[in-house]
């Protein structure tokens, strides 16, 4: 069962394909409000994780609670909360930023008004106000600040992204991380996976460190690493994420 303060309660997920595991009885929580970083190598099951957790893979073993309720693939009402940025993105290529960005609104039901709101905001923000380009025609740096539009569009409780920063220039990242700062301070959850030690390191608030295949290391609040200077796991001392990680 999952504290009335977590936003997201894993209980010993499990995922295999054709027999190879992909990920093994994982167990965490995330608290409402938290800026969570998971943290593993390519190949550890991190996008697997996502997958599951927003219901678009169906678990070989174990549950998953969102605020509180079951996920699952047919749960329609639960994925309406949540915003995904995928790392293989889908994105329609002959659509201008704007009509994309509407569309998306649509599907989830956001109204006319705040959807041009949002639509402005949003591509202001992220920088791609270039109105005679068509998305197959963005950079790869530009389409992905536009998938991340695209999965905050309608104000989700819940936003998941897996390695969101890859590919984009700092003033995107810089852009990116301004916006996921407000959305947490407006007391939401953004669920980050990544292998780059210090985009988790600098700007989340706990971390999941998980290695192959798909298995926990180390879960827990980075403000005891930046206030004593070190972490301790199975009676040893590390003073880095970086050092615990290559256990």
């Amino acid at each position: 069962m999952s504290s009335p303060s977590d936003a997201i309660c894993i209980h010993n997920l499990g995922k295999q394909y054709r027999g190879t595991i992909a990920v093994e009885d994982l167990s965490l929580a995330v608290p409402k409000g938290c800026m969570f970083g998971f943290l593993g190598p390519n190949g550890s099951g991190k996008s697997t994780t996502i997958g599951c957790l927003t219901g678009l893979l169906e678990p070989t073993a174990g549950t998953i609670e969102i605020f509180g309720e079951r996920m699952t693939v047919n749960n329609a009402d639960l994925k309406r909360r949540l915003g995904v940025m995928p790392e293989t993105l889908g994105l329609f290529d002959p659509l201008y930023a704007h009509e994309f960005l509407a569309f998306v609104a649509r599907m989830y039901s956001v109204s006319e008004d705040d959807s041009r709101r949002r639509v402005t905001e949003l591509l202001h923000a992220l920088e791609l106000t270039e109105a005679r380009k068509m998305i197959g025609e963005y950079s790869t740096g530009m389409r992905k600040r536009l998938a991340f539009a695209a999965a905050v569009i309608h104000s989700p409780d819940v936003l998941f992204l897996d390695e969101p920063f890859e590919s984009i220039d700092p003033a995107g990242v810089a852009a990116m991380k301004k916006w996921l700062r407000r959305f947490t301070q407006q007391g939401r959850t953004v669920f980050i996976t990544s292998h780059v030690l210090d985009t988790v390191e600098r700007f989340c608030d706990r971390v999941a460190v998980v290695t192959k295949p798909g298995r926990l290391l180390w879960e827990g609040d980075l403000a005891v690493l930046r206030g004593v200077g070190e972490l301790m796991h199975e009676g040893k001392v590390f003073r880095s994420l970086e050092s615990l990680s290559l256990v």
